[in-house]
């Protein structure tokens, strides 16, 4: 026997040990599953991982070590950590987000019940628009670093963020079928510069990406800032027969040009321009450079979208 256990071991490639005690436990079990283990005693009892547990709902925004001072608990905070997690409430970094008035998630709900009934080839012939600022070198966003322990304070390590980095704003549209035109501007946008913009780039951008000649319909939306809502440019777009969507307050999820924004910030990010000149050429190529099926994507999840904000009652959704 000793002999088969060893020509077993050199076999599989492991110790004979190993194959005598599994031998053993198929000859007492019938089968090799691993037996329960008892593992360490619980440092916890029922009644306290109870209290845990009802804390941490009652307190949201709080910490393991919050509640072992709160409920005066003789275990480790990584402890506690585990008894949370064992019913599924895990530690993660709040969102910053708006709270919304009942006037401000009606508006929501109505733009989104309002436009339900709109295909995603409806919304093809809609041009988003809106404003963005773009940072140069000394601007960072989440960096990730691989550093050896207790070394996060090393300079090798850290990355320095420059108070007054190079900036350029940027007006832009965009539809389902394409780019439209950039403007880059370094002046503070108001409503007479915003109508200026638009009677030299948004119709040219429409007539990019529909038949303007043949009066094919096609539909303008942007946000509710206040230079969108002035008097100046609501009586130059009702004068210039464009159609408008009114669209609701606090709500960057209903418009995909943030997200376009988000991926066009990534790309130019990588670059650290150190001078204004750079950085306008930079936003610009890689704005051309943008995939044109990201841009039907965008266009095309506006369903999604509006039925996203109907089932959250007009709270964010995860666009």
């Amino acid at each position: 026997m000793k002999r088969d256990e060893a020509a077993i071991a050199n076999e599989v490639a492991c110790d004979v040990r190993s194959v005598r005690h599994w031998i053993n436990h198929y000859q007492q079990y019938g089968n090799v599953d691993d037996l329960r283990r008892s593992g360490r005693k619980r440092k916890t009892t029922t009644e306290q991982d109870e209290q845990i547990v009802s804390a941490a709902k009652r307190i949201k925004f709080t910490t393991p070590r919050r509640l072992k001072r709160k409920l005066g608990l003789d275990v480790s905070s990584r402890t506690i950590d585990r008894r949370l997690i064992e019913v599924g409430l895990f530690g993660r970094v709040a969102r910053h987000k708006k709270k919304f008035t009942e006037e401000e998630k009606r508006k929501r709900i109505a733009f989104a019940e309002g436009y339900k009934h709109w295909t995603a080839a409806d919304w093809m012939k809609v041009e988003f628009a809106d404003e963005k600022i773009f940072l140069g070198e000394g601007f960072w966003g989440q960096v990730f670093v691989r550093r050896p322990k207790g070394e996060a304070l090393n300079p090798e390590y850290c990355v320095d963020q420059d108070p007054h980095p190079v900036k350029v704003s940027v007006w832009a549209c965009f539809s389902g079928h394409g780019l439209g035109y950039m403007y880059i501007f370094n002046e503070n946008m108001d409503a007479k510069l915003l109508q200026n913009i638009l009677g030299t780039h948004l119709i040219e951008s429409a007539e990019l990406h529909f038949d303007v000649d043949h009066a094919e319909q096609w539909w303008f939306l942007q946000d509710n800032a206040p230079q969108h809502k002035s008097a100046l440019v609501r009586t130059w777009l009702f004068n210039h027969g464009i159609q408008c969507i009114d669209f609701p307050p606090y709500s960057p999820d209903l418009n995909p040009i943030e997200n376009l924004w988000a991926d066009l910030a990534r790309r130019v990010e990588e670059f650290q321009c150190d001078t204004m000149e750079e950085l306008q050429d930079i936003v610009a190529e890689e704005w051309k450079r943008t995939p044109k099926k990201l841009l039907r994507t965008l266009a095309r999840s506006m369903p999604e979208r509006c039925q996203a904000v109907i089932d959250a009652k007009g709270e964010h959704t995860r666009f």
